[in-house]
């Protein structure tokens, strides 16, 4: 069962956290909230434009993968 891992802020995060995943061994894929069609209200009301999953198996370590790559990004 997939389980979300990140709630990205925007497309460009969720690409790169995924690719960091990939490169760790954590297969993991993308699902966006936006459409064209509501021109922004997913990101309004989810609160980021979509999420990083992965299997639930992988969730504890690629949760700690996200947190270590994040903390050089202050930002997110």
């Amino acid at each position: 069962m997939l389980k979300s891992a990140y709630l990205a802020p925007d497309e460009f995060t969720a690409i790169t956290l995924r690719e960091m995943l990939k490169g760790k061994g954590i297969i993991a894929i993308i699902q966006r909230f936006e459409t064209t069609w509501l021109d922004g209200l997913p990101k309004i009301m989810k609160g980021g434009w979509g999420e990083v999953l992965v299997d639930e198996q992988d969730l504890e370590d690629a949760e700690k993968y996200i947190e270590e790559f994040l903390q050089d990004f202050p930002e997110q």
